[in-house]
């Protein structure tokens, strides 16, 4: 049987923390860059996925139950840009998440990754609070 690490965040919290910010101007996995800027209308900054104006958000709980398969999986393999504790798959589409100066609003659910756009432009850094607005 293979445990797995508790969440850090409750589904019922309204803030949770970034704990990857990753991305890559080619198609494959994502890399760790710490820090980035979120663009109103494009996505992240220097990221694939920009040119389709969205960016895309993962949920610490699905990535540990994938890395819990693939134990070698590394923040961004799975194509998420910005990987946070906060538990995604009960947030309405059209719910806001604010980091910062950052605003995003999710507009889709791909199961488990969910894609955003960029309201409010901001840079987002490992380790910064996203909350619920």
């Amino acid at each position: 049987m293979v445990t797995q690490k508790k969440a850090t965040h409750d589904s019922r919290d309204t803030a949770g923390r970034i704990l990857s910010v990753s991305l890559s101007s080619q198609p494959g996995p994502k890399r760790s860059v710490g820090q980035a800027q979120l663009v109103k209308n494009h996505g992240l900054n220097g990221d694939l996925d920009s040119r389709n104006h969205f960016l895309t958000l993962l949920a610490e709980t699905d990535f540990l139950a994938q890395k819990a398969l693939k134990p070698d999986l590394k923040p961004g393999a799975l194509g998420e840009n910005l990987l946070v504790t906060l538990t995604l798959n009960h947030l309405p589409l059209g719910q806001r998440l604010r980091s910062g100066d950052a605003l995003l609003e999710l507009t889709e659910s791909l199961n488990p990754l969910f894609r955003a756009r960029v309201i409010l432009d901001g840079i987002v850094t490992e380790g910064d609070q996203i909350i619920l607005e």
